[in-house]
């Protein structure tokens, strides 16, 4: 195995790591995990709460030829969970949730409206 090295400063070359994903299924891994990297920023900055986005790499030997390499990325997204929203309901003999206790009595209320008259304002 040779290692690729730079004559004039004896470096070793290293290929980008972003290039080798870039080739990766014709760059659907890289084209994935940009947009739920955006989709992960977007949904931290809404609920003000931690994310993580892992992108992980496997490589194993090729079966049947020991040359090559079988390369298999993926990533996996947690995105930060907004506070359950909740209320207070009571079920009836059915089980339906209602706002109103059904066992309680309504009791008919209604708006009685009077009119102002001068006396009831108060100058400033």
């Amino acid at each position: 195995m040779t290692i690729p090295i730079d004559p004039e400063t004896g470096e070793i070359q290293v290929r980008p790591f972003a290039d080798v994903l870039r080739d990766l299924g014709r760059a659907v891994v890289i084209d994935e995990a940009a947009v739920q990297l955006q989709q992960l920023a977007t949904t931290v900055k809404e609920t003000g709460k931690k994310g993580r986005m892992v992108l992980t790499v496997e490589i194993q030997p090729m079966k049947g030829n020991e040359s090559a390499l079988m390369v298999h990325a993926k990533t996996d997204l947690k995105l930060p969970s907004s506070e359950p929203i909740g209320g207070v309901f009571f079920p009836d003999q059915h089980g339906n949730l209602l706002r109103d206790d059904p066992r309680q009595i309504a009791i008919p209320l209604r708006e009685i409206t009077r009119p102002h008259t001068e006396k009831d304002l108060k100058q400033a």
